[in-house]
């Protein structure tokens, strides 16, 4: 029940958000995770095991990134009965641009009766889901309207939303908190976020390579210089657990190296000295 619990969190933090794709036309993709319709696009993705998965955001596709073989499993929660169904297999229909998936018929005819009454939303700084009826504190976040349990969680959100929203950086394709930025920039009236100053550079050079359809195609290595002390041969070097032990005595890939290299010029002076003292003799 934890792992549904935290997928239907996920699920329910754009349930809000369908006056975005209101109005559109086209083809849409189905947001894997949460099921909302987005125009393909604009819709992001992503592949796991040889298939491709498409995302309404960066929140929904930052999970993905966290849980690739959970979202892959395709299941997802009634919200009359609580029931978790298979996507495949389960009675389905669009209310709002989402597609709602239930258990049977009879879910789908007594939610569609009432469906205010089993509305679902996410306090992103509670992360807790919740009837929505039942969050009394709302607040507007470009345009969305966003829902809280208490008005504690309202003031943190609007202190500082970007300690809670989720960005994408069109070039890699790589998901992280809008705090954690390393460049942002407006193009056409939207402004985007960057892992790094060397990816916006890259974007500034052609932005329609990187927001064209089938985007996962066109995500690139990210191309930012190391920002620490050179050596390190560890693919990853530089993420974050890296970041965290840098500052603090260097990092942990590097250690490993510096470790190997010290034993193998142990063993090089041992050898040596084993030379000489045959020698000798």
């Amino acid at each position: 029940m934890k792992g549904l619990a935290t997928f239907a969190a996920l699920a329910a933090i754009l349930i809000t958000a369908a006056v975005v794709f209101a109005g559109e036309t086209g083809e849409k993709k189905e947001c894997s995770l949460c099921g909302y319709l987005v125009e393909e696009s604009e819709a992001l993705s992503a592949r796991y095991e040889g298939a491709a998965y498409h995302f309404c955001s960066a929140g929904c596709k930052a999970y993905f990134d966290k849980d690739p073989k959970g979202v892959a499993a395709g299941m997802d929660y009634d919200p009359v009965c609580g029931m978790t169904v298979s996507k495949a297999k389960a009675v389905s229909a669009v209310h709002n641009g989402r597609r709602v998936h239930f258990c049977a018929e009879a879910c789908k005819e007594k939610y569609f009766a009432n469906p205010e009454e089993y509305e679902v939303n996410y306090d992103f700084v509670g992360g807790k889901v919740m009837r929505q009826k039942d969050m009394k504190y709302t607040s507007t976040f470009e345009g969305m309207p966003l829902y809280f349990e208490t008005a504690e969680n309202k003031a943190a959100f609007d202190k500082n939303p970007g300690a809670y929203v989720h960005e994408i950086c069109p070039v890699t394709g790589k998901t992280f908190l809008r705090k954690d930025a390393g460049a942002s920039m407006k193009h056409d009236g939207k402004t985007y976020y960057f892992c790094c100053e060397s990816c916006m550079k890259k974007f500034k050079e052609n932005p329609g390579k990187h927001l064209g359809k089938g985007r996962e195609a066109n995500y690139e290595t990210c191309g930012e210089p190391k920002k620490t002390t050179t050596g390190c041969a560890a693919e990853k070097h530089g993420d974050e657990s890296c970041q965290k032990i840098i500052e603090s005595g260097g990092c942990p890939h590097m250690k490993a190296e510096a470790e190997k290299k010290a034993e193998k010029t142990e063993k090089t002076e041992k050898t040596k000295k084993t030379e000489k003292a045959k020698k000798r003799s």
